[in-house]
């Protein structure tokens, strides 16, 4: 049986004077799903029928949702659930998950439904709403991509400005083994000085990850003894760039990667660092060594 690919489209919204509805949507959304997670937490419940079963009826008495809001606040509490008895498992401090005010909505067929002239029907506490995506390029092909299936989305508050997460989904292609690669295989060691080494020798430094972190930090830093309004303006600005700076990094060693193996017909290996941690013993500081200076393989 194949498995199925996904992958999210963030979409930015105009919402066109609707920030009232949505605001009390998402606050009446995240107090059902925080109130449903307890009682699952409480009661030990992770079947999704048996939740149901448990929280659909007080879940539209005491917080007004309809009917498929309130189906999707309870899907939304017990995959948090799921997810935090998966930690659990792995001998993490867990605690009942929480949502605050301003978390996502999740919509699903029979919630939302995207309509001609770019534009999104939304389910809301005030009934249907009518909001405008505003597409890039980029973003406008892969939504009328008919290889993909629209599935559902959710909707994120993120600095006074609304997106829509779309997502989709496609039959993964059958796996086959594959042909031994005409050139052989490329390597690639991965690190935190050098952020990949592939078997040629060729390296891709971390040295401008490293400049951008400092240089954020310091500026986090003078920004935050000014404590001025302007200062927490440009610390709301600056949020997130170095998390966008080190992604973009990542993408163009990929890339590079990529198009070095395609040229040279070879296959691309990466080091598993599944289970490191028991697979390890220590070593002193000084025993050298650029990615894990302090561990040896078992």
């Amino acid at each position: 049986m194949n498995k199925t690919l996904t992958r999210t489209i963030c979409i930015k919204l105009d919402v066109d004077g609707h920030d009232v509805a949505l605001a009390a949507t998402q606050r009446a959304f995240n107090e059902a799903a925080t109130w449903i997670a307890r009682v699952c937490w409480d009661e030990g419940i992770t079947n999704t029928n048996t939740a149901h079963h448990r929280v659909y009826g007080k879940t539209r008495l005491n917080f007004g949702l309809g009917a498929q809001l309130a189906v999707c606040a309870r899907a939304k509490a017990v995959e948090a659930i799921k997810a935090v008895k998966v930690r659990q498992r792995e001998q993490t401090k867990t605690s009942c998950p929480t949502f605050g005010p301003r978390g996502s909505v999740r919509y699903d067929a029979r919630t939302y439904r995207l309509m001609s002239l770019e534009r999104v029907s939304l389910n809301t506490l005030d009934g249907r709403i009518v909001c405008r995506l505003l597409l890039g390029a980029r973003q406008h092909e892969m939504l009328v991509d008919p290889v993909w299936a629209v599935g559902g989305a959710d909707l994120v508050w993120t600095r006074g400005l609304y997106y829509l997460h779309v997502t989709q989904s496609r039959e993964a292609p059958t796996e086959t083994e594959p042909d031994r690669p005409i050139g052989g295989t490329l390597g690639v060691d991965l690190g935190i000085v050098r952020l990949a080494t592939d078997s040629e020798g060729e390296t891709f430094t971390g040295a401008q990850v490293k400049q951008a972190r400092q240089r954020y930090h310091t500026r986090r830093q003078r920004l935050q003894k000014v404590n001025s309004k302007n200062a927490k303006r440009r610390l709301r600005k600056n949020a997130g760039r170095e998390r966008r700076f080190q992604r973009d990094v990542n993408h163009c060693i990929s890339k590079a990667l990529v198009r070095k193996a395609r040229v040279s017909c070879k296959a691309l290996a990466l080091e598993d660092l599944t289970g490191i941690r028991e697979r390890v013993t220590s070593l002193s500081r000084d025993s050298g060594g650029d990615c894990s200076p302090f561990v040896r393989v078992a």
